[in-house]
């Protein structure tokens, strides 16, 4: 799903978009200049992969987004929000798949590897 920045408008635009049991469910809106708003909430099933013991498991996301776009380079520093950088179009596609790979590219560890640790 694309949206392109000059159709953002400052009444938010909202989405639902599904990527292999993740879905990536928010709103964008227009903020100031080249900027607009993302906030949105990652939730589903997700298998990773241990990092002690190497085996597969799966578990549940639930992540709260929220960051600017900036339709060309951002100039600038904001303390608030992470910038994405966009040309012209924002590719929910391409966002859920990069969040996704953010997620498993994390250190994790399957239940009974923590219960290892813990004694």
């Amino acid at each position: 799903m694309n949206i392109a920045f000059r159709r953002i408008t400052p009444t938010p635009t909202e989405f639902d978009i599904s990527l292999d049991g993740v879905t990536l469910k928010g709103e964008v809106s227009f903020r100031e200049r080249n900027l607009a708003l993302l906030i949105a909430g990652l939730n589903g099933e997700i298998n990773l992969t241990c990092d002690i013991c190497a085996e597969d498991f799966a578990t549940m996301l639930h992540e709260k987004i929220e960051l600017l776009i900036s339709n060309g380079v951002y100039k600038g520093f904001n303390e608030t929000y992470d910038v994405v950088e966009i040309d012209e179009n924002l590719d929910l596609n391409e966002f859920i798949r990069s969040e996704i790979e953010l997620v498993k590219n994390d250190y994790h560890s399957c239940e009974s590897c923590k219960n290892n640790e813990r004694n």
